[in-house]
């Protein structure tokens, strides 16, 4: 394609697609703080979907927006900092919905795929603190969800 092909092309996306316009604008003016309050807010209202007292949120599309959130390349802290907020605020919405199995489970691995992440980067000692602060509350999560939350973080063995 020629340079001018390549202009049309990204002026096209750019009106016609919001995800690229989001992508392209991120990019132009880097604000990590306005993008990471975006997905927080998004994936406190997944988190808040319910009905009659059951929990209507899909781990599926919290998985997603941390991809999303991810896809920016916005670094390991912010993103570790997304993922530790989606396991609070799953902690929070646990006291009032009661969440399926699949869901427990989901968060479960989002914890733990966070904590592999941070192993990684040489940083567990210091998530694993912050994860057990965070289950030692008593106004976080039901005493069964703290305790399976507890019992995977028992079982991370840093590498």
């Amino acid at each position: 394609m020629s340079r001018e092909q390549l202009e049309q092309m990204i002026l096209d996306c750019y009106e016609s697609r919001k995800e690229i316009k989001a992508y392209l604008d991120f990019f132009m003016n880097p604000d990590i703080g306005k993008l990471m309050e975006k997905y927080k807010i998004a994936i406190s209202r997944e988190m808040a979907r319910g009905k009659r007292g059951y929990s209507k949120a899909r781990i599926s599309v919290i998985r997603n927006l941390i991809k999303e959130f991810s896809s920016f390349q916005p670094g390991f802290e912010a993103e570790t900092e997304l993922r530790v907020y989606a396991l609070s605020i799953g902690l929070l919405a646990e006291t009032e919905l009661r969440f399926t199995d699949t869901l427990i489970n989901g968060i479960t691995q989002l914890m733990m795929q966070t904590l592999e992440a941070a192993d990684r980067n040489m940083v567990a000692d210091s998530l694993l603190e912050r994860l057990t602060a965070m289950l030692d509350s008593p106004h976080s999560g039901t005493r069964y969800f703290r305790h399976h939350l507890r019992k995977a973080l028992s079982e991370f063995a840093p590498q």
